[in-house]
């Protein structure tokens, strides 16, 4: 699939972060997940949602400072894709990612899911110049398939894996940019973290993919194998701890590091039609209980700006001192067991508990509607 390069006369010169937000399951990783950057970055976070977002989570969202960004569903036809297996049902959201292609107001953006939080400043990810306005940056797919699923594509072993050629620590710009005649696998990214500059024209492109390519029948990662295959040959990958995906920790062992995770990724590791093992399936029964704040200490903002009434834009106060990191994150982090098992990742999970119990004792000081996004938080 070929994709012209974006005419941009008139862009305006801006950047931020989008995630995509389509069910209320969502919402307490979304809130995590900007605890986090808005600690660490000084871009905003832009929220795309469908009509399947529930309004009193869009207005809860709108009373906290997000700017939401309504977008319709995107989704191949049944004829040319029959949907996922129940316990892969929510790529059948996944498609919608793409319109993040659509934000053509903004110069560049990266696109993130909303099961991640930051542990360090990533900013420099938006001053990587990619090699065309054509061109995207994303860290490349592990192919090791440690669960040896039996419906991942059969080269997916180890030995394809890009992940076994890196070594800690990695440098950005480190990895070379596959050549045309390197194997499928080597080809393959994860849609986590996208860099990219949008382009009504690539989106239009993308869209028409959807509807007329045989090849997405096949699609196993929806929006990821769309993205992989519309820009084969013109990705920068990026070093793992962009996009710092769980798993790495229990089948890259000699690669991953606590300490250089700038992005973790909490990817589904054994879903089944009942649980995707997201961290807010269930508390981690290593956690100590967590300890409420002294109530005579006055709640910190929990706003995108820092402002006390949570109403006012980012964009409109950028001046506003950043908040620090949850206390006890960093010392989780420092003392974190190594990992002992490929299917139990409790400790690294403990990492997502510390701030969303940090962001909930906000919500409740704060008299916010809490319990509507608490409802959706396994204990």
């Amino acid at each position: 699939m070929a994709i012209s390069p974006p005419s941009t006369p008139g862009v305006q010169e801006s950047r931020a972060w989008v995630t995509l937000v389509t069910n209320p399951s969502y919402v307490a990783g979304l809130l995590t997940l900007h605890r986090t950057l808005s600690s660490l970055s000084s871009y905003p976070l832009l929220v795309m949602t469908t009509p399947s977002l529930p309004g009193t989570h869009s207005s809860l969202l709108r009373s906290l400072g997000f700017k939401l960004i309504r977008v319709s569903h995107l989704s191949p036809s049944s004829s040319q894709h029959p949907g996922f297996d129940p316990q892969f049902s929510r790529l059948n959201e996944a498609w919608t990612k793409l319109q993040v292609f659509g934000l053509v107001e903004y110069d560049k953006v990266i696109l993130i899911d909303s099961d991640m939080i930051f542990l360090k400043d990533m900013d420099k990810l938006f001053d990587l110049e990619l090699p065309g306005r054509d061109w995207i940056g994303a860290s490349p797919a592990c192919v090791c398939n440690p669960f040896k699923l039996e419906h991942y594509p059969k080269d997916w072993i180890p030995a394809n894996c890009s992940y076994s050629t890196q070594q800690s620590p990695t440098p950005l710009l480190s990895l070379p940019i596959p050549s045309p005649c390197a194997p499928r696998t080597s080809h393959l990214l994860n849609s986590g973290l996208v860099i990219l500059h949008p382009s009504s024209t690539v989106l239009a492109s993308l869209i028409d993919f959807l509807n007329t390519s045989p090849t997405i029948g096949h699609a196993k990662f929806a929006d990821q194998d769309v993205i992989a295959e519309a820009f084969k040959g013109r990705w920068r990958p990026l070093p793992w701890w962009c996009n710092a995906l769980k798993t790495l920790r229990g089948a890259h062992k000699g690669l991953w590091r606590d300490e250089e995770v700038g992005i973790i990724h909490y990817i589904a590791d054994l879903p089944t039609p009942n649980s995707l093992d997201k961290p807010w399936s269930a508390r981690p029964a290593s956690l100590p209980p967590h300890q409420p704040p002294s109530p005579t200490l006055p709640p910190s903002p929990a706003s995108l700006d820092g402002s006390d009434d949570g109403r006012a834009s980012y964009l409109e106060k950028p001046y506003i001192r950043r908040r620090s990191l949850p206390h006890g994150l960093l010392d989780a982090i420092r003392n974190t067991p190594p990992q002992r098992s490929l299917t139990n990742y409790d400790e690294i999970h403990a990492w997502w508990w510390i701030v969303y119990e940090d962001l909930l004792d906000d919500l409740k000081a704060r008299g916010v509607d809490w319990e509507s996004v608490d409802k959706w938080v396994t204990r």
